[in-house]
């Protein structure tokens, strides 16, 4: 069964890494929250009132995060990356979704 804490336990090497990004307990569920370094302030913020949710909000939050730094190294200004890079980041989040399945196994 899919819990709360088995998520955030899959995650964790991730939001260790990805220093924007905050999982807040509130009385309706956890809060993803991205914070924005040059506004100084929160630019999004998602309620995830079940495992599932937060599970795929994190996954999406990996996702945008890898893409991110893929576009920060880049060393053209095109700022945007293409078919295979996104190739390649979906491939990087296979290893969430088997850690998924294994945590509803369990």
């Amino acid at each position: 069964m899919l819990t709360n804490e088995k998520v955030l336990d899959i995650f964790r090497d991730y939001l260790n890494e990805d220093q924007a990004t905050e999982v807040v307990m509130t009385r309706h569920g956890y809060a993803v929250m991205l914070w924005d370094n040059a506004g100084q302030d929160w630019s999004d913020v998602e309620c995830c009132p079940t495992p599932e949710e937060l599970f795929d909000k994190l996954l999406d939050s990996y996702a945008l995060y890898q893409e991110f730094l893929l576009i920060r190294d880049k060393s053209d200004s095109e700022g945007e990356i293409d078919e295979a890079e996104r190739a390649q980041i979906q491939k990087m989040c296979l290893p969430y979704l088997e850690k998924r399945k294994e945590a509803e196994r369990i």
